[in-house]
């Protein structure tokens, strides 16, 4: 089979042009990366799932080549809404390409990292690779990782993969990320009685939060404050459980009817959380409120003086490995693949903005290091 030569650029315009928002179908786009694969050699495994909404979502494990291990170059091709009444200068769907940019939405988070890994891996023959390349393909990477975890429980192929070098391909730069936090989103809910204030015969919501509240504060100065919960590796050092209330009220002279509590918390990697929830859930019953726990997964972290760090390092030229304060499916990943990294072009400060955009010399940047990896570990078959 003749080698496949993908321009990232068009490649990124063509999937940006399907508007894969995360509330909606990611279905046709992914069918697009599925006839790309396919065309470089790739056998592909799909995985669909309807999400909550009943939405149709695909996400897809693709290899090139034989056997377990090897390189995996994981992205997803959901991205967050866009309207062009926001502010943003042309059709978010319609990759505008300016002074060495391309702006639209999801051309940073993260659709050109993923034509960049298409790219990059299109350069080789099966016949090539003493190692397999993998790519992973998630839907719902913004909706609490759901893609992901669904190819951690279902796939086949993603067994195969996990014990090789996972590349979490979000944007970094290029540079090396060896840890990320976790994710804990909680959503507490009292019940009132409707009335006007002046009867004294309806029953205020706010009431029976207000207890949970201040449990709430407490656990916030707790992780805020202790050691345990606390890794000097990252910058800040701590994760704020971070509280926000809303009675839903129009008026002041009503009673409010329903008290909503949310906590979101971002735990740092190897920090046991589950007394906190524990915590959580008692005051939630001594206070007669309803309370959901999402736990979308814990933080990511590979011990920064380790074979793959050290070879991620070498091959982007970069002199020190870091952590961010984000998260990525990694949080799912990790469960089966202990060894992973993000590495991907473009600046995490221009996703989920108006005008995102990405700097070509990033992606065709990604698009090599992505080769120089691929040919590292999978044709040269080093660790």
């Amino acid at each position: 089979m003749a080698l496949m030569k993908l321009d990232v650029v068009k490649l990124t315009k063509e999937l940006v042009s399907y508007k894969s928002e995360s509330t909606l179908t990611n279905v046709p786009v992914t069918r697009h990366v599925i006839g790309v694969l396919k065309d470089s050699g790739f056998q592909v495994e799909q995985l669909p799932y309807p999400d909550k909404n009943g939405i149709d979502k695909l996400c897809i494990v693709a290899r090139l080549g034989k056997g377990s291990g090897g390189l995996t170059l994981m992205s997803h091709n959901d991205v967050v809404p866009a309207k062009q009444e926001e502010g943003w200068k042309q059709n978010p769907y319609a990759v505008r390409q300016s002074a060495g940019k391309l702006y639209g939405r999801g051309v940073c988070d993260m659709k050109g990292p993923l034509a960049a890994t298409l790219c990059a891996a299109a350069q080789f023959k099966a016949s090539d690779l003493r190692q397999p390349v993998f790519i992973v393909v998630t839907a719902d990477e913004e909706i609490h990782a759901r893609g992901a975890w669904e190819i951690v429980h279902r796939s086949k192929l993603f067994q195969d993969a996990s014990s090789g070098y996972g590349l979490i391909c979000e944007p970094t730069r290029l540079g090396v990320v060896y840890a990320h936090k976790g994710s804990l989103s909680i959503r507490a809910t009292a019940k009132g009685k409707a009335a006007h204030t002046s009867t004294l015969k309806g029953i205020n919501a706010n009431l029976a939060m207000i207890p949970f509240l201040v449990e709430m504060k407490k656990i916030n100065d707790l992780v805020l404050s202790s050691k345990r919960y606390r890794n000097d590796e990252f910058s800040p050092p701590n994760s704020e459980w971070s509280i926000g209330i809303n009675d839903h009220n129009v008026a002041t002279n009503i009673y409010p009817v329903t008290s909503t509590c949310t906590v979101n918390y971002r735990p740092m990697p190897g920090t046991n959380i589950d007394a906190l929830i524990e915590r959580t859930r008692a005051a939630a019953k001594k206070a007669g409120i309803k309370i959901e726990i999402t736990r979308p997964g814990d933080g990511v972290y590979t011990d920064p003086g380790s074979p793959l760090v050290a070879t991620a390092l070498k091959l982007s030229g970069t002199r020190k490995a870091r952590t961010v304060p984000y998260g990525t499916d990694g949080l799912a990943y990790r469960v089966k693949m202990p060894r992973l990294v993000v590495l991907g072009p473009g600046d995490i400060a221009q996703a989920h903005t108006v005008d995102e955009w990405v700097e070509v010399d990033q992606l065709k940047k990604g698009v090599a290091l992505y080769e120089r990896f691929i040919d590292h570990v999978c044709v040269q078959g080093n660790a």
